[in-house]
């Protein structure tokens, strides 16, 4: 099936770099917030490190682990927790930030 006059093989090429290229912003955002935690030895940054890591790398790799595995209606469900404990964790890193 066409969708914009490219093809299914296309879409999934152009997504597939598009999700590379999340993963490596996303992984360059968690190395910087390491050298901050380096640096300063916050927890705050620490946790910004592991939920910038959680939302972007891990979820990234769950969900293609969870395509192997799971049944198709299941696979997303995996990846979703990922990036909720991401995001709670970053509430975590802000919220920590702003007793400091």
């Amino acid at each position: 099936m066409d969708f914009a006059g490219l093809s299914a093989e296309t879409w999934v090429t152009v997504n597939t770099a598009f999700h590379l290229a999340q993963t490596g912003v996303g992984l360059l955002i968690a190395a910087l917030a390491l050298v901050g935690y380096r640096r300063r030895r916050t927890r705050s940054m620490l946790a910004l490190a592991i939920g910038i890591s959680l939302l972007t790398f891990v979820s990234y790799l769950v969900t293609l682990s969870a395509v192997q595995v799971l049944p198709r209606i299941v696979f997303p469900l995996p990846g979703t927790i990922t990036e909720l404990v991401g995001l709670l964790v970053l509430l975590y890193a802000i919220v920590l930030a702003r007793r400091d």
